[in-house]
Parts: C-alpha cells; sequence; structure tokens
C-alpha cells in the first residue's frame, strides 16, 4: 500500500495501520463456508480538504490502472468518494473517506484457510498535518 500514497503528488503524508482480520460471508447459494481474510492498510496524516477528495480518488484509481489491477468499484461522488480493486492475486484494494476526514488505504488478503485470530489494531487518527495544496479550501 506504501507504494500507492507514495505514488500520490504532491507526497501526502501517512502511517502504517494496524492489521486487522475477519471473514468475508458467503453469498445465499455460492459458498457454504466464510473466507478469512488479513488487511494491512496507511492512514494518511495530511488533512485532505473535500474539495480535493475527488481528485485523490483519481489519482489512486489510475495508479491502479498502471499496475495493471482491475476496478471494481468507483464512487466519484463528492460526498464520500472511493475506489476499489483486486489485483491479479487476489489481493481487495480500497480507498476510502471517513467522516470525519480521515482517509485509508487499504489491502485485504484473497481468502485463508481457517479462522485468524483478531490482531489488535489502533483506530484511524484524525489527520492533523497541513499542506498548501491537498488541505487548501479550493
Amino acid at each position: 500500500m506504501g507504494d500507492t500514497v507514495d505514488a500520490v503528488r504532491p507526497a501526502l503524508l501517512w502511517r502504517v495501520a494496524g492489521p486487522r482480520v475477519g471473514a468475508r460471508l458467503p453469498l445465499p447459494g455460492r459458498e457454504s463456508e466464510a473466507h478469512w481474510y488479513v488487511a494491512r492498510g496507511r492512514d494518511l496524516l495530511t488533512v485532505v480538504s473535500p474539495f480535493r477528495w475527488v481528485e485523490l480518488a483519481g489519482a489512486v484509481e489510475r495508479h491502479w490502472r498502471r499496475q495493471g489491477w482491475t476496478i471494481t468499484s468507483v464512487n466519484a461522488g463528492r460526498d464520500r468518494p472511493g475506489v476499489a480493486a483486486v489485483t491479479r492475486d487476489g489481493y481487495q484494494l480500497a480507498l476510502f473517506f471517513g467522516e470525519f476526514g480521515e482517509v485509508a488505504v487499504t489491502a485485504a488478503s484473497p481468502g485463508v484457510a481457517g479462522p485468524v485470530r483478531r490482531a489488535a489494531g489502533d483506530a484511524a487518527p484524525l489527520p492533523e498535518v497541513h499542506c498548501p495544496y491537498w488541505s487548501s479550501p479550493v
């Protein structure tokens, strides 16, 4: 995930997010068991103005397309833009914006065998680093 946020210009400040684990439940009539996954991500520490959210989502989408990954969802709305993709080896990627301006990029593994113990993760931080470009109101 570091390469995704590092590809955005001007540069953003970020930190490694705590690991998460969980289960993807089967779709009705599709499978008989849940698939466990492990997810890692990056939390942005740079304040991104709502006026720049769509631009940031577009930059991430373009980077993922250049990597050859399949874009599975794009929300271009200003309220909560976002983008999701899947890599050739089945990792699921997502960029999303939180209710209070927090921004995260995550990668979840393809299903892994058996239950995984929940890892101790910390909450996403509120961004606090201002940037002349990303934090500007216009």
